[in-house]
């Protein structure tokens, strides 16, 4: 199924974020040209009301476990700003060198390859198209039991290297 990202993102990180959750969360920010709001010592409301001046915007906080990056908490804050609309739950691998990102993040389209995810993007616009879509792309497979693995694509067809895999969800 074929997905339309047509969402503006502010993303930022829970508390102390590790240099791999830096990279993770800076990666994001070039890929889907979003707005990105450095944590530091801010509270957790400071952050949701900085992400309320971009209209139409869903806030994308990355929190970690033992260094890594374990989860994607989206809030959607036109409709609750406290609570989490859905979590993600994430394993990345991060390419060894940093590698300039080159998309055009008004046409990123999802391709969900996956058997068990139709749940998770039920609010996203699908659609159908007679081309096979080969750039500015998610596509998102099957990996292993109960697992995914989600590849970026840029603007020119090549892999970004950055490849997160998806252990769950849940909807709030």
């Amino acid at each position: 199924m074929l997905y339309d990202v047509n969402y503006k993102f502010v993303i930022s990180t829970s508390r102390k974020p590790t240099q791999i959750t830096r990279r993770f969360a800076q990666f994001l920010k070039h890929y889907f040209n979003a707005v990105y709001i450095n944590r530091g010592k801010s509270s957790f409301s400071k952050i949701v009301n900085q992400a309320k001046s971009y209209e139409n915007s869903l806030l994308l906080v990355i929190t970690e476990t033992k260094g890594n990056p374990s989860s994607v908490n989206v809030y959607d804050l036109s409709v609750d700003a406290e609570n989490p609309c859905c979590s993600i739950y994430i394993n990345v691998s991060l390419p060894q060198e940093n590698s300039s990102v080159n998309t055009d993040s008004s046409a990123i389209v999802l391709i969900n390859k996956a058997r068990g995810l139709d749940d998770l993007f039920v609010s996203m616009s699908s659609f159908k198209s007679g081309e096979k879509i080969r750039s500015n792309c998610i596509v998102i497979r099957d990996y292993e039991d109960n697992m995914y693995s989600a590849d970026f694509i840029d603007k020119k067809g090549l892999d970004t290297d950055y490849r997160v895999y998806i252990k769950g969800f849940k909807l709030y």
